[in-house]
């Protein structure tokens, strides 16, 4: 079968179109017959070997795919031909793939593709960190060109939020968070520090940062965050991890968390994607869509995400030609 392998980290011009060998399906796993495989920004850490220390190779990059079931696990509750969308533990660049059947969830036919891969890492991520989430809390949140954060200002609104104040790198994505329903966007660049401009424009301190930045991003963040108010790391897109320190921890009472998707939250993976597709049949929730594109196209995926451009969800077709 074909797959899109990295034998060498570096640009997208290492991502090579091979032929490899078939994936093992053993208990608790279920192959898919792979259609389409969502592209992220891990993806292009992976290809860069800098995806938390995972310097193996050769290695196919890819978290998430949509397809049909080619082999059922024999305990679990799907059958050959049920379209399905799984998270994995990697190699979704590929025809095929061998998913742990606990994170395999059933797709609707009213939902296509594109939604579908924009709901498996970025929807469920936006859902869990809003987990707990009370009416009439203030939030800020990086990311302004994030599927997660689009995602995740829908929902927020949705549940009740208060102000909602979402950090940008530039004005296009700032009026496109803004049209998504968030109440304010600060630039991070511009005149002066984004710790001088987050105060500045915030009225009153925020109940639950949300940062997918890190670096000084992030501690102009915390500066905003209210004595007893909680703050959520779920990346480093900026490269530069934030030393947080424990005397601020003691003296403002915060609770600073990571989150990291493989770990279980409050609903099952296949219970979050229930809801999030249903909340997209309903039209409640809008992903940014962006191109779809051949899986021997791989490399020009990985420049659009990379160029950080808030293009929205990148899609490889994985269908035979």
């Amino acid at each position: 079968m074909l797959a899109v392998r990295v034998d060498e980290f570096g640009d997208p011009s290492v991502l090579a179109c091979v032929e490899v060998p078939e994936p093992v399906v053993g208990p608790g796993r279920t192959l898919i017959e792979v259609d389409s495989a969502g592209v992220n920004f891990g993806d292009v850490l992976v290809r860069w070997g800098e995806y938390f220390g995972r310097r193996a190779l050769p290695v196919v990059p890819g978290w998430e795919v949509v397809g049909t079931v080619a082999t059922a696990d024999p305990e679990g509750p799907f059958r050959v031909g049920d379209r399905v969308a799984a998270l994995l533990d990697g190699n979704g660049y590929a025809q095929r793939v061998a998913a742990p059947t606990e994170d395999v969830a059933p797709v609707p036919g009213h939902i296509s593709d594109q939604v579908a891969l924009a709901m498996v890492i970025q929807g469920a991520t936006a859902w869990r960190l809003l987990e707990t989430l009370s009416p009439g809390e203030r939030i800020l949140v990086s990311g302004a060109g994030s599927g997660v954060t689009h995602l995740l200002i829908q929902l927020a609104r949705q549940r009740g939020a208060g102000e909602i104040t979402v950090v940008s790198s530039s004005e296009e994505k700032a009026a496109h968070v803004l049209r998504l329903g968030a109440d304010q966007a600060v630039l991070s660049d511009g005149d002066g520090s984004l710790r001088d401009r987050l105060a500045d424009q915030l009225e009153r301190k925020v109940d639950l940062v949300i940062d997918m930045v890190g670096g000084e991003t992030l501690e102009a963040m915390l500066r905003q965050l209210r004595p007893g108010g909680r703050a959520v790391v779920y990346g480093v897109a900026g490269g530069t991890p934030t030393k947080i320190s424990t005397g601020a921890l003691l003296k403002n009472g915060w609770n600073v968390s990571g989150l990291w998707l493989g770990h279980p939250g409050s609903l099952s993976f296949q219970e979050i994607l229930a809801e999030l597709f249903e909340l997209s049949r309903s039209g409640r929730l809008n992903p940014t869509l962006g191109p779809v594109l051949p899986l021997a196209r791989a490399g020009e995926a990985h420049r659009a995400v990379e160029a950080r451009t808030g293009v929205g969800k990148v899609v490889l077709d994985c269908r035979p030609a």
